[in-house]
């Protein structure tokens, strides 16, 4: 038996207009009353971006600046790879959450999404 993980959208799609600066923190808030703690990340750009996230609300905790790492020096960022064909869903704070982005001239797509099962 096959195992499938199925993820549906549970909130709006968001796009992040991505620069060599990191972005002010951008509230990602999922819609309705789903259980939710994973969110779709899609660089579809010809270079890497690096994200950041924290905690939303009650503690209205700023991310710390999106960093790309550089040879020699580690960053607490996560880095999406280029031309992304599918996105990369990873385990978010629930309920929603900040995000601050660094890259070059990108588009990020970012979605809520929630396990189908």
């Amino acid at each position: 038996m096959a195992n499938t993980s199925v993820y549906r959208p549970v909130g709006p799609t968001y796009a992040v207009a991505v620069t060599t600066t990191a972005s002010s923190s951008l509230s990602v808030i999922p819609a309705g009353n789903d259980q939710n703690n994973y969110c779709a990340f899609l660089n579809t750009g010809s270079t890497p971006i690096a994200i950041s996230i924290a905690p939303l609300n009650p503690t209205s905790i700023t991310p710390a600046a999106a960093v790309l790492p550089t040879a020699g020096n580690s960053s607490t960022s996560w880095v999406l790879g280029i031309s992304m064909s599918q996105p990369t869903v990873l385990a978010v704070p629930a309920g929603g959450f900040n995000l601050s982005v660094v890259g070059t001239a990108n588009t990020l797509y970012v979605t809520p999404v929630a396990d189908q099962s």
